[in-house]
């Protein structure tokens, strides 16, 4: 688990999900095969957020890049081929497709969600390169997807430091940080 995945989480707990961290999928060798990557380990989806209320399960990739230009709109369209790996669940449609169907059955089976739960696809982004925002905010815009963009964390961040006492690391550093 990362640091920046534990803020993301908690970015959505505060928007009403309930939130599993490295969630791994369960894919057949077969399966492997049909995607191209017979020998890669059991894919992981750094954050499988759920909101009852709508009915909607999000799969979340997490993207610090902090320290790095950061998430580059051609490594999202698929246009940088060797980049793109890393951002699988947006650029494979084959892995999305099939990383989805085995998630639905896993949860299904376990009572998670129900046959009318919507699944979507969402990328929270801590670093965005350059002027690369708008173009990735309308290009998931364009595919149903969800982008958190770095302003977007750091509001619900700030936003913290007036919250009442909780016992979150999170929570108190954004306090020790923002409080007068």
């Amino acid at each position: 688990m990362n640091a920046f995945e534990d803020i993301v989480a908690y970015y959505f707990e505060e928007e009403g999900y309930w939130v599993r961290k490295a969630v791994k999928v369960n894919i057949s060798k077969e399966e492997k095969k049909f995607i191209g990557l017979p020998s890669m380990p059991r894919p992981e989806i750094d954050l499988v957020a759920l909101k009852v209320k709508e009915n909607t399960l999000l799969l979340i990739e997490a993207k610090s890049y902090l320290d790095s230009p950061g998430v580059r709109f051609n490594d999202l369209n698929g246009e940088n081929q060797d980049a793109a790996k890393r951002y699988r669940l947006f650029t494979d449609v084959r892995f999305r497709e099939i990383v989805t169907r085995k998630m639905q059955e896993d949860y299904l089976d376990k009572g998670l969600i129900n046959i009318h739960t919507r699944i979507n696809y969402a990328l929270a982004a801590g670093n965005v390169y350059s002027n690369d925002e708008a173009r990735i905010q309308d290009y998931f815009q364009k595919n149903g997807w969800i982008f958190i963009s770095p302003s977007q964390i750091k509001g619900k961040i700030k936003k913290l430091a007036d919250k009442g006492w909780e016992d979150n690391l999170i929570t108190i550093t954004t306090k020790l940080i923002l409080k007068n």
